[in-house]
């Protein structure tokens, strides 16, 4: 009995030792993330406020902070798992930077262009006044996307395994950034029904139910459905990227297929903010169509036409054996 506890007990040290990084990495964004929250929320009743920092006319929201911490935690997991997988770090970062940049104006441009208020758009300062509200997360994917794969064609980079470190990057900046529309009283679906409602209060947070009372009324957190659709997707990544199961190439199809089906079927018809093109709404129509069909479709083309891709799994083993010796 004693034996086994000792196996046990090496067991769990030698998986410790094995993933002592991966563990110290996420337990050092929950502890940011978390005093984030209670920076943003405490002391405070419902609505919060949505401005982090106002000086005189310098304003800093804290959208802008959940974002761009969602966008560095992305950036820094990137980094670690980008040594595994031939990536240099320091063509990462740049292109990060640039990859920001366009993927919010493509983010814009995407809102303006389906927004079904074309009257708020009258000279190019309102398409680009990005303060006055109006991103969408489907015009960054297609900006960020197209933009790895010009990026990478330039700095002559594998852009199968540049897109692997897109994936769960873009489900991190999501998970994170949706609380900064928490913190607006944005991107919530419709009220929610008393019988509903009895039961979420069981289920949710009642610092999230309270800020999602807008004028007396009781709205669904889609944000929070969404974020933890992401959550899912990104642990579930997570590990069978360590799994001798998918190619180089495929998380970022995955990616699509996952973040497609959950935001076109089940958390963008809850949503009262719709985009439209023409009768139809258009988040609905490109998660489905453009991202789950267009990530099945990239699968199963990348599968046949590049059968020779090595598993994820060989090339970061491959790379951690190389790095073992150099030390």
């Amino acid at each position: 009995m004693k034996m086994k506890k000792n196996q046990s007990e090496n067991k769990l040290l030698n998986h410790f030792n094995l993933f002592k990084t991966p563990y110290i990495i996420a337990l050092s964004f929950l502890a940011w993330f978390i005093l984030l929250l209670l920076l943003a929320t405490v002391g405070q009743t419902p609505p919060y406020k949505p401005m982090a920092i106002e000086i005189g006319s310098f304003a800093v929201a804290w959208y802008a902070i959940f974002i761009m911490t969602g966008i560095v935690f992305a950036l820094i997991l990137a980094i670690r798992e980008a040594q595994f997988i031939n990536i240099n770090k320091s063509h990462l970062i740049d292109g990060t930077m640039y990859a920001v940049v366009l993927s919010i104006i493509g983010a814009r441009l995407y809102y303006v262009i389906f927004d079904p208020n074309k009257g708020n758009y009258k000279t190019i300062i309102d398409v680009f006044n990005i303060p006055a509200g109006g991103l969408a997360i489907h015009g960054a994917v297609i900006t960020a996307i197209v933009f790895v794969i010009i990026y990478a064609r330039i700095k002559k980079m594998n852009v199968f395994a540049l897109s692997d470190l897109l994936a769960p990057g873009f489900l991190m900046g999501q998970i994170v950034g949706r609380w900064g529309n928490f913190m607006n009283q944005e991107a919530h679906g419709g009220p929610i029904k008393e019988g509903t409602y009895n039961v979420l209060k069981n289920i949710i947070p009642n610092f999230i139910l309270e800020n999602m009372n807008i004028d007396g009324v009781y709205y669904h957190p889609t944000f929070l459905y969404e974020g933890l659709w992401n959550l899912l997707g990104f642990i579930i990544i997570l590990i069978v990227r360590r799994k001798r199961l998918l190619k180089l190439g495929d998380l970022i199809g995955y990616y699509l297929i996952w973040y497609g089906l959950g935001r076109g079927l089940l958390i963008e018809p809850f949503r009262t903010d719709p985009l439209y093109i023409g009768p139809w709404r258009v988040n609905i129509v490109f998660s489905i169509g453009l991202f789950a069909l267009g990530g099945i479709s990239y699968l199963i083309v990348k599968n046949i036409l590049k059968r020779d891709l090595p598993y994820y799994l060989d090339v970061v083993n491959e790379n951690k054996a190389k790095l073992e010796n150099e030390t």
